[in-house]
């Protein structure tokens, strides 16, 4: 999933922004103003759905916000699912794998050793192993699965756009199955920021309140896709290489798999169909 979608800096970056989702049996687009999905059909055929967004929503106002329109982009992105999925969009969703049941309840039972009071720990290592356990169930859900092909022919397809705004067959297939705004690259920051705050929240109010882990970990999701989106427009800082770096490696590992022709077909009728949306919008 890409994570920016606002409005760029002509100077600076392409004409449009472009956010994406991979989905179990295609590929979302959207801007800050329209979204368009494609998928593959039972029959094999290629489905297109697409629509415009509500810009003048009060999450869409948010967005002017610095540290509230990282949290804006991921509501908004959640407002346009349940169109994608009644467009015959299936979310990649591995609820029924064994083994991320097994993660889970693991993950579980360890957070539940854990946090028993009478085993006192450090603060910062205890939310530290906390925030391991908690992203093993994710680690064992993103392994290799339908929806990995689909997330590079998401990346190639904005890969291709963003360096020269022109899409044929060759120039997407030859672009790199990674992107630097990949939710992928949130992990690192996102788990940094709130095994920190969680810390601090601990050591100032004597005691775990589950309100303020909530607050901890919404302003370090908004904090980890702020750090990744700079990291995204400055390429060449060895801070933003040190931020996306884990990401890549997860990308390449766990995230995306090389697509099938059948599949890049899928990612571009999605942007072709954004891109027509947006020059109408225009």
């Amino acid at each position: 999933m890409e994570t920016g979608d606002r409005t760029p800096d002509p100077q600076h970056e392409p004409r449009l922004r472009i956010g994406g989702m991979a989905l179990e049996n295609g590929v979302l687009f959207h801007t800050y103003r329209n979204w368009a999905m494609a998928v593959r059909d039972g029959s094999g055929a290629i489905r297109v759905s697409s629509g415009s967004k509500n810009t003048r929503s009060p999450v869409a106002r948010l967005r002017r916000y610095p540290v509230l329109r990282g949290i804006a982009s991921l509501a908004d992105t959640a407002m346009i699912l349940p169109r994608a999925v009644a467009g015959g969009g299936r979310l990649p969703l591995p609820t029924d794998s064994p083994q991320v049941m097994f993660t889970v309840a693991a993950s579980m039972a360890g957070s539940a050793l854990l946090k028993n009071p009478k085993k006192r720990m450090p603060p910062l290592i205890e939310e530290t192993l906390l925030s391991v356990l908690a992203l093993m169930p994710s680690l064992v859900a993103l392994r290799k699965t339908p929806a990995t092909g689909y997330h590079a022919a998401e990346h190639k397809s904005i890969n291709a756009y963003e360096q020269a705004e022109v899409l044929d067959g060759e120039s997407v297939a030859s672009s790199r199955p990674e992107h630097p705004r990949c939710g992928s690259n949130l992990v690192g920051p996102a788990l940094a920021m709130m095994t920190l705050g969680n810390a601090l929240t601990r050591r100032i109010l004597g005691r775990r309140s589950n309100l303020a882990r909530f607050g901890v970990s919404l302003l370090s999701l908004s904090g980890a896709l702020e750090l990744v989106q700079w990291a995204a427009r400055h390429p060449r800082s060895g801070l933003a290489g040190a931020v996306i770096r884990p990401g890549a490696g997860m990308q390449q590992l766990l995230t995306t798999a090389e697509p099938s022709r059948e599949q890049m077909a899928v990612g571009l009728a999605a942007l072709e169909e954004l891109l027509r949306l947006e020059k109408a919008s225009a």
